[in-house]
């Protein structure tokens, strides 16, 4: 597919526009480099590219606008745009999904990143219809600012889950110079007596940049929890009967895990798979969600198949081990009678175990549209 695909770089730094078409060339696509979004729209008048990259900040019309332009133009509106930039702050990629990109790349990008983003959006356009099925209009409160965003269901997923990606691999790089400065300090006694007193400077600039680096890697930890939290206010949104469920789920199945003393891993984890248990329902209908009645045979069976969704979604996604097995697995039930695979005893995870008992006395606990809470 890749010899056929063409693709117009956006981007008015030589040297970042040269290192883009490098990679796209080493993976066989066809590229073609404009260095402002004016010579961009020149360009797309004459041609219809199958992806466009383009740099966010530049000069005359920048990104947001290009986007805007491209989105609004009933011939050019279903090319893929993906925003490549250096800003990282969460307006900007809500700024982003406003303006309609279809995915979004931080600077400095890992190859492997952008690859797999181009294969995303490709993947997207051949079916489309099927990942952005029940677009809606969300309003969003970030920063004391209100944004109102007419979104799909899987372009709001990708822009989360690329935002989350993005933070992994920020969190991997700081792990890894963390690590080096570890192995350095181990020798730091034996090359202070070899060294002179200038040594002691250096140690102190090292101790400042360590210090960074744990302040940093505190930010991503809380960027990765706000993904989270954010992808499962994405599925609270479609379903307002059953708003907080995923929360108080976590909260519930985290309480039951450090009852039983479980490991801070196993713990993070089960609440991370708690409050994306119910990911898969991202792509269940909402007038089956919100039906006031019982399901008929065929509703239930679209409703049954959510874990099995949900584990496709997470699955590749670098969580806990157990997340993705704990989602799949959470209306598994030990005599066998649950679904999807029908599991018994020990054949269901602990993490799992202990996301079923929550998700049921929630449930049990909280009013649905077809009968009134119970109580604990």
């Amino acid at each position: 597919m890749e010899n056929h695909v063409n693709i117009l770089v956006v981007e008015d730094s030589p040297v970042q526009a040269l290192k883009l078409k490098n990679d796209l060339k080493k993976n066989s696509y066809h590229v073609t480099v404009t260095g402002s979004g004016e010579e961009a729209l020149t360009y797309l008048y004459n041609n219809k590219p199958n992806v466009i990259i383009s740099d966010i900040v530049m000069p005359g019309i920048d990104g947001y606008q290009l986007c805007r332009q491209i989105k609004s133009d009933e011939m050019l509106k279903n090319i893929p745009v993906i925003l490549l930039t250096q800003l990282s702050d969460p307006k900007d990629v809500i700024r982003g999904l406003k303006c309609g990109a279809d995915n979004f790349l931080t600077k400095p990008y890992n190859e492997s990143f952008l690859i797999s983003r181009i294969k995303s959006v490709l993947n997207n356009r051949m079916n489309k219809g099927n990942g952005n099925a029940g677009i809606s209009t969300s309003e969003i409160f970030f920063a004391g600012e209100r944004y109102h965003l007419t979104l799909g269901n899987r372009q709001i997923l990708d822009f989360l889950l690329s935002t989350y990606e993005n933070a992994v691999q920020k969190n991997l790089d700081l792990i890894k110079t963390q690590d080096e400065l570890r192995n350095l300090n181990k020798n730091l006694e034996v090359i202070i007596r070899e060294r002179t007193n200038s040594l002691e400077i250096e140690v102190k600039e090292r101790k400042i940049i360590e210090e960074d680096l744990k302040i940093s890697f505190q930010k991503l930890k809380r960027t990765i929890e706000g993904t989270v939290n954010a992808i499962a206010s994405m599925v609270e949104m479609r379903d307002p009967y059953t708003a907080g469920h995923e929360r108080r789920v976590a909260k519930l199945a985290t309480a039951i895990a450090a009852e039983m003393n479980l490991s801070k891993e196993q713990i993070d984890g089960i609440r991370m798979a708690g409050f994306l248990h119910d990911i898969g329902k991202i792509v269940v209908p909402a007038e089956i969600l919100c039906k006031p009645g019982s399901l008929n045979d065929n509703e239930f069976g679209i409703i049954k198949n959510h874990p099995q969704l949900g584990y496709e979604i997470i699955k590749d996604i670098e969580f806990p081990s157990t997340v993705a097995q704990a989602i799949l697995q959470h209306h598994e039930r030990l005599d066998g009678s649950g679904y999807p695979k029908g599991l018994m005893g020990d054949e269901v995870i602990l993490e799992a175990k202990i996301i079923s008992v929550a998700d049921v006395v929630e449930a049990i606990s909280s009013h649905r549209p077809y009968r009134p809470a119970r109580g604990v």
